[in-house]
Formats: C-alpha cells, structure tokens, sequence
C-alpha cells in the first residue's frame, strides 16, 4: 500500500509468516530492565487473528513523582475511539520487539556532544533486547542514513563515532524534514510487528521562514503513518541557554521565522521529551530506552468495519477502580491512527 498504516493485519499461527507490505521510497539518502511482571493476555510476535487488529503503546507514570507504574491489567484501561469504548483484547508489557531509529542533529551545538554519547552509547544499548533493531540518521541542512536496521549494538556505536564524516553535518538544523525522512524509513523496519519509537537527540533549537519547508501536519501524518512514536533528548548547550536568554518572555514568538521542536509530536505519540546536559546524555539515553521497555501494548478490533482511511481519535485512561486504587497517574498514548485499507499479498490473504 501507499502508506504504512498502524492497523495491522494479523492471522492465527504458530510461527510468524512474512507480511509484505509496499513502502513509499525513503527521502534519506544512503552513503556509504528488568522483566515486567506477567500479563493475563499476552500479545506476542507469534499471536495472529483473523481480523484488523489495532495496536498501540501507553506509558503510565505517576504524575507527582513521575515513576513508571508497573504491573497494570487490561481490566486497569478504558479505551475510546472517537468517543465509542473498544474491547481491549491483547495485552502485554514489553511483550513485542522494539524497532528504534537514532535521530541524531548534527547542527554546530550538538556536534561537541556526539564523542559523549560515543564513548557510552554501547552500556544505554545494551537495555534493548536482543531482538531489537537500531537504525541510525543523521540531520542537520539535509537528513542521512548512517546506518540501517541492524541487530549489531557494536556497529551502532562504531558508527555513532564517524558520524562527523557525514556530508550532511554543518550549518542549520532541518528537524522536521529529519523527522518525516525517519518516520518515512521507519516503513524498512524488518519486524512488521514491532513497537517503533524515533528518539531524536537534539538541543530542540531549530527555527525556519514562515510558509517554507513542510507543515507540522505533514510531519506528524508521516509519523501516525509509520505507527512510530517520537521521543527527544533534548541537549541543552550554548545555543539553548542563548535563546533562553534572548526569548524568556516570548517563547517561540518571530515575526518572520517559525520554531521547530519535537514536543508537539511526542505528545501527539504518546512519546516524551527528557533533557540533559552533555556530561549526562548516555545516562539519560538509557533512561529513555528502559521506559520504552515497560511500556505496554493494547490491541483491539474496532468497531468501524470500514476502512475508509480517515484519522480516528483515540483515548486511553484508567478506569474509575484504578484511579483510586493508585492514585493520580498520567497515561500517555498516541492520539489516534488513520484507518487504512490493508492490502496483502497472495502468501497471506488464503
């Protein structure tokens, strides 16, 4: 199909058979924690139903310390589309390989950062799970693939360390297009079934003349496309403390260019953005790679029979027993999904 949607088709076996699916060509241009406790449904690689299946990733934090609540139940959500509540029926925590895509700005205030994150990429790395694949691009005036999907935590790293020899690092930071090239590549993930989170690693300073470039919309609707979620470190250097200085009482306000950050589209995601100093950026890395660990997994079947390719609004709480049982805590989920006709080949539509 045209678009790589986040409504998946899933058919009952006991091995995982090839899904095919056609992906718009990418934009990049290509050189050279512990266990979550046991779910009562468990949703895993090799569950397939015979019907469109709609997954999604929630995070649970409680709001006043902003710890991960663990060892939630389906029976603990209440799901909505469009307002009409859905049957939740797979449920897991970290049940399902992670596909993950290093956004990496390489503008003139983060490069200083990249031998940082280097020297201790491989120790945040190594939170993934085996079968979790890691991609990295780069970005500044232009978006690069410096590595595709691989399984090799030691290659990742080593080529985290050369990334300065790219031809895109310079002047300028090109966040959204760097944003919708990742969620465009995000469609060559090898596992159809994997959760996929974009984490851009950026001072979030990227500023751009009014009506040029590509729309907030057009960047997230890459990103619900691609069924990713989009989480920032945000590294805080000279140019951030700058503009700290320089727009303290009119954030983001230009009257000829507009601001650029990743905020909008992780809370669109259901994503987060954690900040970080430099002397502590592989620290925080790992700290964002252990919350995508516990994050769990929802499926459900609508109830909308027709595929009609228009967005549907999803909310994701807990129910009333749940509150009072934990208290005030925050769910983060993606905001919705377009619902696209699935398309299969002949090996999997018998």
């Amino acid at each position: 199909m045209d678009n790589f949607t986040m409504q998946r088709t899933l058919f009952l076996a006991v091995c995982l058979t090839p899904v095919c699916f056609i992906n718009p060509q990418s934009a990049i241009r290509n050189p050279q924690s512990q266990d979550p406790p046991k779910s009562e449904i468990i949703l895993t690689e090799s569950i397939r139903l015979s019907t469109n299946l709609v997954v999604i990733d929630a995070q649970a934090l409680d709001r006043k310390t902003g710890r991960i609540v663990n060892g939630l139940k389906a029976a603990d959500f209440e799901l909505y589309e469009d307002g009409v509540r859905q049957e939740i029926s797979h449920f897991s925590q970290d049940g399902l390989a992670l596909s993950v895509i290093l956004l990496m700005d390489l503008s003139g205030s983060v490069s200083p950062v990249l031998k940082e994150i280097q020297s201790g990429a491989l120790l945040a790395l190594q939170r993934l799970k085996e079968n979790d694949e890691v991609a990295v691009i780069a970005f500044s005036s232009d978006t690069q693939l410096v590595q595709d999907f691989t399984l090799d935590r030691k290659l990742i790293v080593e080529k985290i360390g050369h990334i300065e020899k790219t031809s895109v690092i310079g002047q300028g930071t090109s966040l959204f297009e760097g944003l919708r090239d990742a969620a465009v590549h995000m469609n060559k993930a090898s596992n159809p079934m994997s959760r996929r989170a974009i984490i851009a690693v950026t001072d979030n300073v990227a500023w751009e003349y009014h009506f040029s470039g590509l729309s907030e919309k057009e960047v997230a609707d890459a990103i619900f496309e691609s069924g990713s979620m989009v989480c920032g470190l945000v590294v805080e250097g000279a140019m951030t403390g700058t503009e700290k200085i320089f727009n303290w009482n009119r954030p983001g306000a230009d009257i000829y260019r507009r601001r650029m950050t990743v905020d909008p589209f992780a809370a669109q995601t259901g994503g987060e953005v954690i900040k970080s100093d430099k002397t502590e950026v592989n620290a925080r890395l790992a700290l964002l790679i252990d919350h995508l660990r516990t994050r769990y997994t929802l499926g459900f079947i609508s109830k909308k029979e027709q595929s009609d390719g228009n967005f549907r609004r999803i909310s994701l709480a807990l129910t009333p027993e749940a509150r009072k049982r934990l208290g005030d805590v925050v769910i983060r989920t993606k905001q919705g999904y377009y619902a696209r006709p699935q398309k299969q080949n002949s090996s999997t539509s018998k």
